[in-house]
């Protein structure tokens, strides 16, 4: 069973193989100002001598993910034969979402991820969780962190303590001295990719012996509809 770990931000999509290395791409399309007739997705920006004269059609909007034309399009592209060539029936994905998504939105993903692509198996989870699953990968012995994901829509705060996302710690724009106790240290560290860190994480969580516990497979999703996808990923 392959994994293919998609962070979906609302500007780019960090995604690749958990085998393999991440490609960051625009999670757009493009068309041109002058003649509409063109349309332009994903990295096919590449093939452009001047880009000045595109305008940019995004899939997200204030953060959370509204146009679904344009997403598929780009979903399209990316699992198509030009990128990842994914074979559905055989291929687990991880795939990220922002905080306290809106029900009407996971549940369109669910119905997109199994009905329309039909993949084997599914893990939705935010991105700060990746990176927090990533962090205490390397530092076994930290107990809590505080996740900054600064994206391209908003920025969220979110502490994390044993592993576990705190949700009512989840703050916007806040300093983060004021969320820790006066008595504990404080130390920032930014990663040396923060870009792909939530991806990072997303790759090693597929490889967590663990992991088929956390996903719903197709046949879970069948049998369940959306219920299952609600008791199991914490968004």
């Amino acid at each position: 069973m392959t994994s293919l770990v998609l962070d979906n931000g609302a500007y780019t999509a960090k995604i690749g193989y958990s085998h393999e290395c991440v490609s960051v791409i625009p999670n757009c399309q493009f068309r041109s100002k002058t003649s509409r007739l063109k349309t332009f997705t994903a990295n096919q920006l590449d093939e452009i001598k001047d880009p000045s004269g595109l305008f940019y059609i995004l899939p997200f909007q204030k953060g959370y993910l509204v146009n679904w034309d344009v997403q598929r399009k780009v979903w399209d592209h990316l699992f198509g034969p030009e990128m990842f060539k994914v074979d559905f029936a055989d291929t687990s994905i991880v795939i990220t979402e922002p905080y306290f998504n809106f029900t009407s939105i996971q549940e369109s993903m669910n119905e997109i991820l199994f009905e329309e692509y039909q993949f084997h198996a599914a893990l939705r989870i935010n991105a700060g969780s990746l990176s927090a699953h990533r962090y205490f990968y390397e530092n076994s012995s930290e107990l809590c962190c505080i996740v900054v994901d600064s994206g391209f829509s908003f920025t969220h705060i979110t502490p994390y303590c044993r592993g576990k996302k705190m949700k009512d710690g989840i703050c916007r724009y806040a300093k983060v001295r004021s969320l820790a106790p006066t008595d504990f240290d404080v130390s920032v560290v930014l990663p040396a990719n923060p870009i792909c860190y939530p991806w990072e994480g997303g790759k090693l969580l597929s490889e967590n012996p663990d992991f088929d516990e956390m996903v719903v497979t197709r046949d879970d999703y069948e049998e369940n509809g959306h219920l299952i996808c609600e008791e199991k990923f914490d968004i």
